[in-house]
């Protein structure tokens, strides 16, 4: 005779045993997968990076040891002058020629191209706008093969007019371009030193001379700056200049300028790009390119595998529409934050277009989840329930 309690009594099913461990065991990986996309976004978290411009022992100079930046305490201004020219001097020893780098920019926020002088590899670039790649005219962008060697000493010169703008290295011409010319708006502004002001191109190496001059330089003044630079006994010609820093003070947080109309430089505690993005929306950093598909492509893959494992995880208490629709959302959310946290940290960009990359592979996963194939996989694993028959 059937006992009446006897359905009680019975033995749980083993799904039902199983239920439990199957979504600790997916839960554990949602948080393994979790804390590896965070370090892999945010590390180094460095938010309070020390500034790595520091002065030579001797005096004289700046070692940017380590990622550093000087920002000037005021706009440049500059008289606007007949024919518009201008020059710049730089006295530099780099450190290295392994990546690129941005030595001088400067910085105006309602300028949507900003002049910057940079390095590439061993070469000099002049940019107005750094974000065009090639320019065969070279009127908005031009390069000089061969400037910078590790350990070696250089004053470059860049002496813009009427006619385009010729290049010296220590004092003696080496290239001109007819059709580039710097105006007097690209240098009215913020001077930054070091790095780029919005974006992570650091330069390494020593800045021992910084000069700029509303006249365009002839060959014997190039020469004769050249001698001044390299010979303290020496004295400056101050003809034309606008600013002049010889980073005698080899001490304290200030670079005081030669000129007395000109700002002075500052020598911040922490390193930081001055005027970094925050979220960068996606029309300003879309390029057309193999490197901007390349990083698209990225991101999406780099998410697939998240959206699956926590569509997997809520799949355990949801439908396959609300697992993958919270999966998705939970993505989502996770790639805002390190997009905000990366904006505190120097060497991370942060932009809008991580965000829609990282949100659409979650949810490319999360669907896969409940395809054939990964279901009897997922199945398999335990990360998923069986289905009751």
């Amino acid at each position: 005779m059937t006992d009446p309690g006897s359905d009680a009594q019975s033995p749980p099913r083993k799904e039902q045993i199983e239920a439990p461990h199957g979504r600790t065991r997916a839960g554990i990986l949602c948080l393994i997968a979790a804390v590896a996309v965070l370090a892999a976004t945010l590390w180094p978290f460095n938010p309070l990076a020390r500034n790595g411009a520091v002065w030579l022992p001797a005096g004289g100079g700046i070692n940017f040891e380590k990622p550093g930046v000087l920002v000037s305490n005021a706009p440049l201004a500059l008289v606007e002058t007949e024919n518009e020219s201008y020059s710049l001097e730089l006295l530099l020893r780099p450190a290295t020629t392994e990546w690129n780098s941005t030595i001088l920019a400067f910085y105006e926020p309602s300028r949507v191209k900003q002049f910057m002088v940079r390095r590439y590899r061993d070469g000099l670039l002049v940019t107005h706008d750094a974000r065009v790649e090639s320019d065969r005219t070279r009127t908005i962008k031009f390069d000089v093969d061969h400037v910078f060697r590790p350990g070696r000493l250089v004053l470059v010169t860049i002496s813009s007019g009427p006619k385009g703008t010729t290049v010296y290295l220590d004092g003696q011409a080496v290239q001109s371009f007819a059709h580039f010319r710097i105006s007097r708006s690209e240098l009215a502004g913020e001077l930054v030193l070091g790095t780029a002001p919005a974006t992570y191109a650091p330069w390494l190496g020593e800045v021992h001379g910084l000069a700029i001059y509303a006249k365009q330089l002839t060959p014997a003044e190039a020469l004769r700056h050249y001698q001044q630079w390299t010979d303290a006994n020496t004295s400056s010609d101050l003809d034309g200049a606008v600013a002049r820093y010889t980073f005698a003070e080899a001490a304290g947080h200030e670079v005081r300028n030669q000129i007395p109309s000109g700002p002075d430089l500052e020598i911040p505690a922490r390193f930081s790009m001055p005027h970094k993005a925050f979220l960068r929306p996606v029309t300003d950093e879309f390029k057309l390119d193999l490197d901007y598909l390349n990083d698209v492509l990225v991101n999406i893959a780099g998410f697939v595998p998240l959206g699956v494992i926590v569509s997997a995880y809520f799949g355990w208490t949801k439908s396959g529409r609300k697992a993958i629709l919270i999966a998705t959302f939970a993505c989502g959310s996770l790639s805002f934050m390190i997009e905000v946290l990366q904006y505190f940290i120097p060497r991370r960009g942060s932009g809008t277009t991580d965000i829609i990359t990282n949100t659409t592979g979650a949810a490319l996963g999360a669907a896969l989840a409940q395809s054939r194939l990964l279901h009897r996989l997922l199945l398999r694993m335990s990360l998923i329930r069986a289905t009751p028959r």
